[in-house]
């Protein structure tokens, strides 16, 4: 937790408060809660304290998936510009640099981060000029990585994002590497859950093996699930981990994973942006 993650979880936290409660008592009452506990969990990781935040919205409000509606517009902006992403990679001429900028210009679609400005209605008109943002990352060493390993564990984020996500994945596949899809258990944040993703790529004619990673912002060895655990840990997988929340849980044991996982996100918030070394917004691919 940096001094910056106080205020952007409660930030998020009144976000959220206003998409399900009616009531300033409700909302009170909730936020309240949510003091309670991060008084108690100071040296808590953001993505997980974020967790508990989803939690007690969740249970107060009695809507298993607040960002529901979202999601779904989400999805539809993100479908009807996905010719732009399909438009960029085949004029690209290098294809695997084309496929990381469509990964990571995508995360950009998330909500409620302090400090970062994103709306459904108006990302169509910057979608194009965001492909094409300075990226942070070593391309020839992730291009390295991606000819020797043929097995791909790909950690999913948001909602939106994950139609460009499909299309991503859809070409790994064409370039021969077998894939296996990580995403959530239940609905927490925008995050895509497991079914939602199922039923997206059989909606696009995709057969891909989709499995659940958790019940948590984030992946957390804590909260993962067996399976989902087993991938991460076989030598034999490429480690693709989409967002800050997978960045802020995985890198507590990355050495762990040193030599197959690749971060993709855009850096929305100045802790992560600090630790990674670049600017706030920056599109990133960080190997480790």
């Amino acid at each position: 937790m940096a001094s910056n993650c106080y205020p952007c979880i409660l930030d998020r936290a009144k976000f959220e408060c206003d998409l399900v409660f009616s009531s300033e008592n409700e909302k009170k009452a909730a936020m309240e809660e949510l003091l309670d506990y991060m008084a108690g969990h100071k040296r808590g990781v953001s993505a997980l304290v974020g967790t508990e935040r989803e939690n007690i919205i969740k249970k107060r409000s009695g809507n298993p998936d607040p960002y529901r509606k979202l999601k779904e517009e989400s999805n539809r902006v993100a479908k009807d510009l996905l010719p732009i992403a399909e438009d960029f990679y085949e004029k690209a001429n290098d294809k695997v640099e084309a496929l990381i900028r469509i990964a990571a210009a995508a995360n950009s679609m998330e909500f409620g981060v302090k400090g970062h400005d994103f709306d459904n209605s108006t990302f169509s008109g910057v979608f194009r000029d965001t492909l094409s943002e300075k990226l942070h990352g070593d391309i020839g060493e992730l291009k390295r990585r991606l000819g020797s390993f043929s097995k791909i564990f790909y950690l999913t984020d948001n909602c939106g994002e994950a139609v460009f996500d499909l299309f991503v994945i859809d070409k790994l596949e064409k370039m021969g590497k077998q894939v296996v899809v990580g995403s959530k258990s239940v609905p927490v944040l925008n995050d895509v859950t497991r079914e939602e993703l199922s039923a997206m790529a059989k909606m696009g004619d995709m057969d891909i093996k989709v499995i659940a990673t958790g019940n948590v912002v984030g992946t957390s060895l804590d909260h993962i699930e067996p399976e989902a655990r087993d991938l991460l840990f076989d030598p034999a997988w490429l480690i693709l981990s989409k967002g800050m929340g997978n960045f802020e849980t995985i890198s507590e044991y990355e050495e762990l994973l040193k030599g197959r996982l690749t971060y993709i996100m855009r850096a929305k918030c100045e802790p992560v942006a600090n630790v990674i070394g670049v600017p706030k917004g920056t599109l990133v691919a960080k190997s480790i």
